[in-house]
């Protein structure tokens, strides 16, 4: 773990640092220039013990420098270390506007003063050239810890954590203020992105589990969702109305595409968003326009395919979608409260199955088994989870049993129902409950579903090979766990 983050030291304690040295020259050059000669003024009418007084010259120059630095310490410093200077919006503009007025006149009129004073009384054996260099150096040193100390994130830790969990825990990831926006593992499960905002700034963290370190920082105007491409060296990035394409080494923006809310990177370098809809443009007593699928070819950036349906993450916060294991898949329910759910292979364009409930039970959530030859379905009525052989389009098992779902995942040992538990564990070929996950090391694990009541993990992500989970808990951190094997 480090301490000094040299990114926020290079992006904004430097910059804050130019911003306070111009201000204060500006202002502190006006001010001590006016103090500096009223103070010579007055020095002309009292001329008493002139061996002790250094030349006039001094005394300008010194109120000067004196307004300069009583401004860069007082009239800035305040300022530009409190957090509320990362802050945008009106409230933030009236705050600094009466900060302004209160300091400003306050730094540089005493710096001023003082300045001045000591210029005309300096002893003749101080040299005030050495005397201004060392001056000016404690003030920097003095700005650089207070804005350090005052502004920067607090130091993100990846360390092991021992806890009696059934399933090995890679990593706790803890030092993230605020609630991430979302998470995603790549496909082997190694890297981590955290999107996360402070500060109304939106930063997007990478981080190397294995190596425990922060490896890639991106700055997106916002982020809804994420997903890395198939090998990894490149980010989805979901923001308000588009989807961003970044290269993970350089930051830089390779395609801009038609999407918001949800993506999902397909085989054959191929993506699938959420087409935008916008509510704003939509004539009054019309109907909007479908949130439908569309397919893009990622390395052109072409659109492919639009696939018909009516989602969309403003009615419901996480959308009943999976993907196959080998990503050729996709499973989703045409609409929110519909009874069906269809099965497309992206690779060729078709639809290629139909699930149908009996009765409308609003489908809360979808997942494929690691073979991707069943299908889990979470309902909001009637049995909460069923298992489905997608293939020959038939029932193979109900879990009654299984709480209300918010997300499903299926690795190798059963499936994980994200629920107001925590993660319960079931067997998908006996409707039997396996395990229960949760992030309270000190409470015992239960054998049943009724355990210790937990938020549920409204951000949580499971890699594409299905080895490694990760999800995110309000007060400790992001949690990531291995769960290939019991």
């Amino acid at each position: 773990m480090s301490y000094l983050n040299l990114d926020f030291f290079l992006n904004t304690v430097l910059p804050k640092l130019l911003t306070m040295t111009l201000v204060s020259f500006v202002i502190g050059s006006v001010t001590g220039a006016v103090i500096g000669w009223i103070v010579k003024l007055i020095g002309r009418r009292r001329q008493r013990d002139q061996d002790s007084i250094q030349p006039k010259r001094w005394v300008l120059t010194a109120a000067m420098f004196g307004s300069f630095i009583g401004m860069l310490l007082i009239g800035m410093l305040p300022i530009q270390a409190s957090p509320a200077s990362l802050i945008g919006g009106p409230y933030s503009g009236i705050w600094l506007m009466m900060m302004v007025i209160l300091l400003a006149p306050t730094g540089s009129i005493l710096g001023a003063v003082v300045g001045a004073v000591l210029g005309a009384q300096l002893p003749a054996r101080i040299n005030p050239l050495k005397l201004a260099a060392i001056v000016t150096l404690v003030s920097y040193l003095i700005c650089i810890v207070a804005l350090y100390l005052g502004l920067a994130p607090p130091p993100v830790t990846i360390s092991p954590s021992q806890t009696n969990s059934p399933f090995p825990v890679v990593a706790q990831i803890q030092g993230y203020e605020s609630f991430p926006n979302d998470i995603a593992l790549s496909d082997n499960g190694q890297q981590l992105a955290i999107a996360n905002v402070r500060y109304g700034e939106t930063r997007v963290e990478v981080l190397d589990l294995s190596a425990r370190r922060v490896v890639h920082r991106l700055k997106p105007d916002y982020a809804f969702g994420l997903a890395f491409n198939q090998d990894s060296q490149e980010l989805v990035t979901v923001r308000f109305h588009d989807t961003v394409v970044q290269t993970l080494s350089t930051g830089a923006v390779r395609l801009r595409l038609d999407g918001e809310g949800v993506v999902y990177p397909m085989a054959g370098n191929k993506l699938v968003t959420l087409a935008v809809v916008d509510p704003w443009k939509a004539k009054p007593d019309t109907k909007l326009d479908p949130s439908s699928f569309k397919v893009w070819d990622l390395t052109t950036g072409k659109l492919l395919q639009t696939i018909p349906a009516d989602l969309s993450k403003v009615d419901q916060a996480n959308l009943p979608i999976a993907v196959s294991p080998d990503r050729k898949l996709l499973a989703f329910p045409p609409t929110l409260y519909s009874n069906q759910i269809q099965v497309w292979d992206i690779t060729t364009g078709k639809q290629v199955s139909a699930l149908i409930n009996q009765t409308p039970a609003g489908i809360l959530a979808l997942t494929f088994s690691p073979d991707g030859q069943q299908l889990a379905v979470a309902l909001g009525q009637g049995p909460s989870l069923s298992v489905w052989d997608w293939q020959e389009a038939k029932l193979f098992k109900t879990i009654a049993d299984a709480e209300r779902a918010e997300k499903l995942y299926w690795p190798n040992p059963g499936i994980f129902v994200d629920s107001e538990g925590g993660f319960q564990v079931w067997d998908p070929q006996t409707g039997t409950h396996l395990q229960a996950l949760d992030l309270k090391p000190e409470a015992p694990l239960q054998s049943s579903g009724a355990g210790f009541k937990l938020p549920s993990f409204s951000r949580s992500a499971l890699s594409a090979d299905r080895t490694t989970l990760a999800a995110a808990s309000h007060k400790q951190g992001i949690w990531v766990w291995r769960v290939d094997q019991n």
